[in-house]
This record gives structure tokens, C-alpha cells and sequence, in this order.
């Protein structure tokens, strides 16, 4: 392993105020990108993120050739595809050989029923997949809504484009349900009318309309100095941009930093945190709608040694790695000891540790970011294959280091 290969991360103990820049949010960047190409240009976009799943997507739109290259973006992959189904061209998208294995089954499967063509060049239900764009009927589609809100979205996007509108049934356990409202807000700032509820989406036909939306700064990257606030106590973070009238789910991460001792006071630049008292009365959170938050509080459960069970995880399975292992065998080198399950990670053990631990980050963004304010509670730790982070947050380090000291 190289020097580029590896950081460590220290606790420099650095105290007062520090203001952070965040990215803009991956998740809105993603949905407007792909309105965007469906508007024809009548649709601008403000602010967009630079995260490399928002360029690989961005690029994939605008490219004029026949093959799309989707790296290791999930998101990427679906939105494109339902892109590329309603646009005339013949097109592949392909990925890195963790995106191939990641299900699309259920969309390519909604899809064909309103009479796409695609073809899985490997593996049925998988990357590498072949479609030629045409224009497409709705009609109305069961969808099981328990596997990802991302084949809903993606469906939804298309929508107005489709020959009479389409109604999606919603079946099962919704999961993620604040990225479907996201999708629904963003789609009616564009002129489209959206009717949604829990279990039925009505969308018409009609059309983007011209309009400038302006995309938040990201509460799922605001996360990470949530632990750095609630393991450090004597630190105070100004997150720039924030608003309590979010569109994101994960804005839910200033109430459970809360009962973790993390007030959030919002002021006219932006989220002011600091520390307060350490008030938990569960022990249990549901991170159903808002997964992604889950590797977040799973850290700083262990950093701040609070026996803590996180359920409603049955999406990390399936995302940049498997979530559930990667964070069982990590924090396991940091002394503390978990239980996995299907869909639940029960943190129940701590101990000592008596050598500096080197985090493995599985290809996951999120597993570097969650880990690094770590160092806050263990003094150091090492963060493998640190440059990951540009998946989603591409100055993650510059805006930890005026927390933690980086050495590269």
C-alpha cells in the first residue's frame, strides 16, 4: 500500500468555532440533472454538485455516444437507464464490477412492461445493459416499494414523458420514502403535477417547464461533523448553507445528534452545532428512511461507547458494499464489538485499543467519511483508499482538516 493509498487522521485537539463548506446534495443534483435532459434545456440548474457520481451522470446525458460509462455510481446507473429508455439512441451502460453487481431487476422489469427495450448483455436483472430509446406508453405499474426508492424515482422521472402518464401501486414496506418526497417537490418546482401518496403515485403527461432551481447544500455530508461535534464536546461547527426547511431526508440527523449531546441551532448563514447534554433515553434508532445516515451514527454510537441498535438497514446490503459487514468488521478493529443481522446492527461491546486501526473502505465513500472523526475518541486511526470520498463529498478532507489533522 502507498503513501496515496493511505491517511491518518489524528486528534489535534482543536477547540472554538470552525465554519465547514459543504457540497451540494448528490440526491437533488442526480433527479435535476436527468429533468434537465428531459426538459430540452428549459430547466437550469444552480449550484450543482460536483460529486463524481453527479459528473459520471452529467456526462453520460450530454455524451453523444453509445456507450456509458457509469463507474461505481448506483444511482447513475438507474437514472440513466430510465433515461435512455424513453430517448431515441441506441446506448450500453456499464460500470465497475461492483455496479454490475448490484440488482436493477425490478426497474429494467417496470420498464419493459411499458414497452422498453433492454437487454442484460451478462447477467439477467445486472449491468451491462443495452437499451434502444423510444418513445414509451404509461399506463399503471405495481412496483414492490421495500427494495429501493431509486426504481421509483427513476420511474417517476420519466413519468411525464410517457404516452398518457403513469400511475405507480406501491407494494410492501416502503423504504427511503423522503427521497420519493424529494423526487415530488423537485418535479413540481418544474411545472409537473405529482399526485403521491403512501401507497399510489399519479403522474400526467405534460412537460418540464422552464424554471431555475437551485440545489441545497447536503445534509448526508453534514453528517460526519455531527460526530465530531458530539466525540470532541468542546468544538463548535458552522455548517454554511443548511436550512431547517430541507428537502432531504437526512436534515433527520439533527435530531438523532441530539439525544448523542449535538444541538443544532439555525441562523441565517446556515447550522450552528454544538454540544450539549448527552440526554439518550433508546437505544434503538430506524434508519428506514434515511439509510444512509446509519454508518454516521453507528460510529459515533461506538466513539461515544453507548450500546446502540440500528434497524431498518436492509438497503445497505445491496449499496456500495455490503454496510452491515464492512461496518461490523471495522468497528471491530476500533474495540467495539456488533452484532449483524439481516436488516439490523446491534453495537454492544467495548474495549481498548492498544494499536493505531487502519479502516478498510470497501470502494464506499461513506465508510471513509463516517470513520474519519473516529480519531476524535481513539486519538488516531488510518482511513484506506481515502480519495473515495470524491464519490459524493470531493474536499471531505480539506473541510476534516480544520478539525483533525490530515497527514497524507
Amino acid at each position: 500500500m502507498t503513501a496515496t493509498d493511505l491517511i491518518t487522521v489524528r486528534n489535534a485537539g482543536i477547540t472554538g468555532r470552525i465554519t465547514v463548506n459543504l457540497p451540494a446534495s448528490k440526491s437533488i443534483s442526480n433527479r435535476l440533472l436527468v429533468m434537465r435532459a428531459l426538459s430540452g434545456g428549459a430547466l437550469e440548474v444552480e449550484n450543482l454538485s460536483t460529486a463524481d457520481d453527479t459528473r459520471l451522470l452529467d456526462a453520460a446525458l450530454r455524451t453523444n455516444g453509445n456507450e456509458l460509462w457509469m463507474g461505481h455510481a448506483g444511482t447513475a446507473l438507474r437514472f440513466g437507464l430510465a433515461w435512455a429508455a424513453v430517448t431515441p439512441g441506441v446506448r450500453t451502460l456499464k460500470g465497475s464490477e461492483r455496479l454490475s453487481q448490484r440488482p436493477v431487476g425490478p426497474l429494467i422489469d417496470a420498464l419493459r412492461t411499458l414497452g422498453a427495450d433492454i437487454t442484460c448483455t451478462e447477467r439477467e436483472g445486472y449491468a451491462p445493459l443495452r437499451i434502444a430509446g423510444r418513445n414509451l406508453k404509461g399506463g399503471s405499474l405495481t412496483l414492490d416499494a421495500s427494495v429501493s426508492s431509486q426504481f421509483i424515482t427513476a420511474l417517476m422521472l420519466i413519468a411525464p414523458t410517457l404516452e398518457g402518464g403513469l400511475e405507480l401501486n406501491l407494494s410492501g414496506k416502503p423504504v427511503s420514502t423522503p427521497y420519493l418526497r424529494m423526487t415530488a417537490r423537485l418535479m413540481r418546482s418544474a411545472g409537473v403535477e405529482v399526485e403521491r401518496t403512501d401507497t399510489r403515485i399519479f403522474i400526467p403527461e405534460s412537460t418540464y417547464a422552464e424554471a431555475t432551481v437551485e440545489v441545497e447544500p447536503d445534509w448526508s455530508a453534514a453528517s460526519y461533523f455531527y460526530t465530531a461535534v458530539a466525540l470532541s464536546r468542546d468544538l463548535e461547527v458552522e455548517l454554511l448553507g443548511l436550512s431547517a426547511k430541507s428537502l432531504q431526508g437526512d436534515a433527520a440527523v439533527a435530531d438523532i445528534f441530539n439525544r448523542f449531546g449535538v444541538d443544532t441551532r439555525f441562523t441565517a448563514r446556515g447550522a450552528l452545532l454544538s454540544a450539549s447534554e448527552i440526554f439518550d433515553d433508546s437505544d434503538s434508532f430506524d434508519f428506514l428512511s434515511c439509510p444512509d445516515l446509519a454508518q454516521t451514527v453507528a460510529v459515533a454510537a461506538a466513539g461515544l461507547q453507548i450500546p446502540f441498535s440500528l434497524t431498518g438497514l436492509q438497503t445497505l446490503r445491496i449499496k456500495e458494499t455490503d454496510r452491515i459487514a464492512a461496518l461490523a468488521a471495522e468497528l471491530a478493529k476500533c474495540g467495539t464489538g456488533c452484532k449483524a443481522e439481516p436488516d439490523t446492527l446491534h453495537i454492544r461491546h467495548f474495549s481498548d485499543v492498544s494499536d493505531m486501526p487502519s479502516i478498510a473502505t470497501y470502494h464506499d465513500h461513506r465508510m471513509a467519511m463516517a470513520f474519519a472523526p473516529l480519531a476524535l475518541a481513539l486519538g488516531e486511526i488510518s482511513i484506506e483508499d481515502p480519495e473515495v470520498v470524491t464519490k459524493s463529498f470531493p474536499e471531505f478532507w480539506a473541510e476534516m482538516g480544520k478539525v483533525l489533522q490530515v497527514v497524507r
